[in-house]
């Protein structure tokens, strides 16, 4: 499947399994690793995003979270752990 929103540097349209790698070597590096925890802990991964008295909040807070899920789904296991450590 070819992506058309985003383009390699050498013209040719990306594939799912060329940001795979992507995010891979982003996310793989030692300074990867610091931001991807930090994104987990920004975005609720280890607290509940429950607001009882503000659902349109919760929302919002559930939207960051399913960003850093998307955000880990495209990472290889041994970059990507949320059951352990990341």
């Amino acid at each position: 499947m070819k992506l058309l929103f985003e383009e390699s540097n050498i013209g040719e349209p990306l594939t799912k399994e060329d940001l795979h790698k992507i995010y891979t070597r982003v996310f793989g590096s030692k300074d990867g690793k610091i931001i991807l925890q930090d994104l987990a802990t920004i975005s609720g991964m280890h607290r509940t995003n429950f607001v009882q008295s503000s659902s349109d909040y919760m929302a919002f807070l559930e939207g960051h979270r399913a960003l850093f899920l998307y955000i880990c789904s495209q990472l290889e296991e041994k970059v990507n752990n949320i059951e352990g450590n990341l």
